[in-house]
């Protein structure tokens, strides 16, 4: 630019630079031991400043009224400090302290959940279910925040906190400090009920309202309705439907359901708003479903009554010609919700199978694929839809009936070609044809090329095993077995994937180890996975993560009354072994979405048995594996959590059973921990302390374990690490042992 600045935009400019060089002017009422440090930031309820507590040296944030407040918007600022007060939540900022002048809380390190350009899809949804969680936890307080948009959301790093409760009033409450009628709030941002000034329609589902339309900000720009005037933007917030945001159909079934206009036909809880986006991060369908037409047309019908009244003699009138047009469109509407609600089923199915097969029981697990089988085929003797013929092959392939579900998958190809998920199932059941033409070989080839979409219902670990079978068909036997292993430490029970080792172990003239494998596979089908699962169990300690036991095994327990939860804590300890294995090549990002759900999988097992002590150890140890993977992603804030979580487990644990020696040894190395970081932090006498609670853990766990435990040595070794910190010696830990939380 080489035109000059107009006089009066120079003025502002030397004028704001002469305000910076001054230091900020303080409160006339703010106490000594707050000294300023620099402004924040200004807004509607006055000033905010980065401040430091001199009393007790910590940075804090502080707010403060300005000058010209009136007594409604004191009201408003005590009304915040009060409800923020109440609040105790990993997501909502700490208020320190209050007074009717000044609100001090904790500094968030960072800004506006929409401040950084091109924000990652699954972050911001990550960050937005975390903020549900922490509303949940308001609303169950009895506070609604009334104002949520994105710069009340401050994202720290990959932590996210809910901020300015200026606006919160407690839920079932008739009064409001301002008028009936009043519009408070951000209007871009705020749901129809509150608009139009019904104060006394506001609850919880008004923050599910205003936390979608952040969502639907940092995953588009902006917010769903964006009229440059007032009263249209409010207008449109009340009238008007938002388009769909992100062409991700479950993303935006989910956003959908969050701006509804009828607070009862949104997520019900702000938690269920975050459990769907659960879902959604999990690749699992989602629970928000597209209204169905007989409710837009009501809705629109309601919104335009007039236009429907004059139009009504011509729908009269055309009716008998649209008639049969709109039943079938119907139909087909009623076909792809149904075949939505089949493939949820089905993937149930999958599910129970895959657990009873993992608990020995083969006769159950063929009942659940046959139950499935049935309703698949039920559903195509009313409708012809191809993607349902491939979820029926699948079954079929999965009850080793693989002639069948070949021919289902031709019938749903000439359907789609271009059903990517159906090619790449029929290069999997053409590649495990023992005898194949050449034509035959070539088209499986180029099936397992095929470009799987991201979320399709094909896992992760059968694309693996689709690469490995690519290899196997051109001949490279030992890239194939390099990736079939792989597969098979990532799902013990893939018996395709043991037998095509037995194929590539025979074409290589390795005939032992062919026998070896397909015997192993043999096994599995005859209901022999929970000793190859517990075999491998064992063997998880020195081979893959680098500890010296193995997971507390609770099988015993729970003989009389599995419910599942054996499986879902063997899939837990293989999600545990993927997400080392990860890290171990580098991929943090997977290695942490890995360990996040073996966390889960043995929440589910707690959901089960609440008070069983080897599960809240195996917890806790996935927890403090998610710790380390989140300090090397730099997430300082979500490693402090599992680190805090995984205490909590562990002190469980040992209330339950104080003999349990390996959560001994696991609290032993959390103090541990704790110490090297107080160390490092020049907190020497609190880093004495930790160290001594370490010392005194391996000591309990050495004296409660019995005499064969194999790691007595290794907490003896731990123990003197520990003793030399608390006598300030400079002690090296052990190789392979002071970053590793005790396991056995």
């Amino acid at each position: 630019m080489n035109e000059p600045l107009p006089e009066r935009a120079l003025q502002r400019l030397l004028a704001m630079a002469a305000a910076a060089d001054d230091p900020p002017t303080p409160p006339p009422s703010l106490p000594p031991r707050y000294r300023i440090v620099r402004e924040l930031g200004r807004g509607g309820m006055g000033v905010v400043y980065e401040v430091i507590d001199q009393q007790l040296g910590r940075r804090c944030a502080l707010k403060t009224l300005g000058n010209g407040a009136d007594d409604d918007l004191r009201r408003r600022f005590a009304r915040e400090a009060a409800a923020a007060a109440r609040l105790r939540h990993p997501h909502i900022a700490v208020v320190h302290d209050a007074t009717p002048d000044y609100i001090t809380m904790q500094l968030i390190d960072g800004g506006p959940i929409d401040a950084p350009p091109g924000l990652d899809r699954r972050l911001a949804v990550e960050l937005v279910r975390d903020a549900a969680r922490a509303l949940q936890h308001a609303h169950e307080q009895g506070i609604v925040h009334r104002d949520l948009k994105p710069s009340n959301l401050l994202v720290e790093g990959r932590h996210v906190y809910v901020v300015d409760f200026g606006l919160a009033r407690s839920i079932g409450t008739t009064h409001s400090v301002s008028l009936d009628g009043a519009v408070l709030g951000t209007p871009a941002f705020m749901p129809p009920e509150q608009a139009l000034g019904q104060q006394q329609r506001i609850d919880a589902r008004s923050d599910v309202y205003g936390l979608g339309a952040t969502l639907h900000h940092c995953l588009t720009g902006r917010p769903p309705f964006r009229q440059t005037d007032l009263p249209a933007l409010l207008r449109a917030v009340v009238e008007d439907d938002p388009r769909p945001a992100t062409g991700d159909r479950d993303l935006d079934l989910v956003l959908g359901k969050c701006l509804e206009k009828e607070p009862e036909r949104r997520y019900a809880s702000a938690a269920a708003f975050a459990e769907d986006l659960e879902r959604w991060l999990r690749d699992e369908p989602v629970v928000a479903r597209r209204p169905s037409w007989l409710h837009r047309w009501r809705k629109r019908l309601r919104r335009q009554r007039m236009l429907w009244r004059v139009a009504a003699a011509a729908m009269v009138l055309t009716a008998l010609v649209l008639a049969p047009i709109a039943l079938r469109e119907h139909a087909a509407r009623s076909a792809a919700s149904e075949a939505i609600e089949l493939a949820d089923h089905v993937a149930t199915v999958f599910q129970d199978a895959t657990l009873a097969q993992a608990l020995g029981d083969g006769a159950t697990a063929r009942q659940h694929l046959q139950a499935g089988i049935v309703s698949v085929r039920e559903f195509l003797q009313r409708h012809e839809v191809p993607r349902v013929r491939y979820l029926l092959a699948r079954l079929l392939r999965a009850s080793s009936q693989p002639d069948e579900a070949l021919t289902e998958l031709e019938r749903a190809l000439a359907g789609a070609p271009d059903l990517a998920d159906a090619r790449f199932e029929r290069g999997l059941l053409l590649a495990a044809r023992a005898e194949r033409t050449p034509a035959q070989q070539a088209l499986a080839i180029a099936d397992l090329g095929a470009e799987v979409r991201d979320r399709s219902v094909v896992r992760d670990v059968d694309r693996l095993f689709g690469r490995a079978e690519q290899l196997r068909l051109r001949g490279d036997h030992a890239g194939a077995m390099e990736l079939l292993r792989e597969v098979i430490e990532y799902d013990g029970l893939h018996v395709p994937a043991r037998l095509s080792l037995a194929a590539a172990a025979r074409a290589r003239g390795d005939q032992d180890l062919a026998v070896y494998y397909a015997a192993s596979a043999c096994d599995l089908q005859q209901g022999y996975a929970p000793f190859y699962l517990a075999r491998e169990r064992r063997a998880l300690s020195t081979s893959i993560l680098g500890l010296e036991g193995c997971l507390v095994d609770f099988h015993d327990v729970l003989q009389d009354a599995p419910d599942n939860a054996m499986g879902l804590a063997q899939r837990g300890i293989a999600q545990l072994r993927r997400a080392v294995r990860l890290d171990g090549e580098g991929r943090v990002p997977a290695a942490i979405e890995a360990a996040r759900a073996a966390v889960a999988d043995h929440d589910g097992v707690l959901a089960l048995h609440p008070d069983l002590p080897g599960a809240l150890n195996n917890r806790a140890v996935c927890r403090l594996v998610l710790d380390r993977l989140s300090i090397r992603a730099g997430d300082t804030a979500g490693a402090a959590l599992n680190r805090r979580a995984a205490a909590d487990d562990l002190a469980q644990a040992l209330a339950l059973v104080p003999m349990l020696a390996a959560a001994h040894a696991n609290a032993g190395h959390l103090a541990l921990r704790k110490a090297g970081v107080l160390r490092a932090l020049g907190r020497l006498d609190d880093a004495r302390r930790a160290a001594g609670d370490a010392a005194a853990a391996f000591q309990r766990a050495i004296e409660r374990a019995p005499a064969d435990w194999a790691q007595r040595g290794g907490c003896e070794r731990q123990r003197a690490v520990a003793a030399a910190l608390v006598r300030d010696e400079t002690a090296e830990p052990v190789p392979g042992q002071a970053d590793h939380e005790q396991v056995r």
